[in-house]
């Protein structure tokens, strides 16, 4: 019932409600920036960070924001924003600070557009390579070497489905599909 009510409030006078306790409230601000915490959280990727764990930081740095937030100082909405951006780059130092030194730090997507990262880029190269280039042989030995869900995607990429259809198929990361095609590639380079 309370949810109803406050559905139609303005978002700072949410904000007062959460910071008050009322879960409700929390709810529909979290529903409400969910989107933002999904655009912010695609501008980073490490290898070593799931996407999941970064858009679960986000959210908490929205979270956080609700309850630092003081009215007057600056809208909610660039004050979350900061908030959310804060949260991912801290958890993505701090795991980065937890690994080995050999793993560098996370960059931010829109950065690999100015400068060349291509251990970090996920290049979808999926209409690059149509099936009959592979002739049968090569086909052959490079399934040889791959495992049973390894062959299944290596198949779906040649037939010209995209990492992200790929990944919703067989349920996993898009980052296990490309490390699939990398390995593939690795073959065929060493057979040829």
């Amino acid at each position: 019932m309370l949810r109803y009510k406050l559905r139609g409030k303005r978002t700072e006078v949410l904000v007062q409600y959460a910071q008050a306790g009322f879960k409700e409230a929390m709810e529909l601000i979290i529903e409400k920036y969910y989107p933002m915490v999904l655009k912010i959280s695609s501008n980073y990727y490490a290898p070593w960070a799931e996407r999941e764990d970064i858009v679960q930081c986000g959210v908490v740095g929205l979270i956080k924001a609700v309850f630092y937030f003081e009215e007057g100082k600056s809208s909610f909405t660039s004050f979350a924003w900061r908030s959310v951006e804060s949260e991912i780059k801290s958890f993505l130092t701090y795991l980065n600070r937890k690994k080995n030194k050999m793993l560098s730090d996370a960059i931010s997507v829109e950065q690999t557009e100015d400068e060349e990262f291509p251990e970090y880029e996920i290049v979808d190269t999926s209409r690059d390579v149509p099936l009959e280039v592979f002739s049968d042989i090569i086909l052959e030995k490079v399934l040889e070497r791959l495992k049973g869900a390894e062959r299944d995607i290596f198949l779906k990429w040649l037939n010209g489905f995209s990492y992200k259809e790929i990944a919703e198929e067989f349920k996993t990361s898009v980052k296990k599909v490309d490390n699939t095609v990398q390995k593939a590639r690795r073959i065929i380079s060493e057979l040829g």
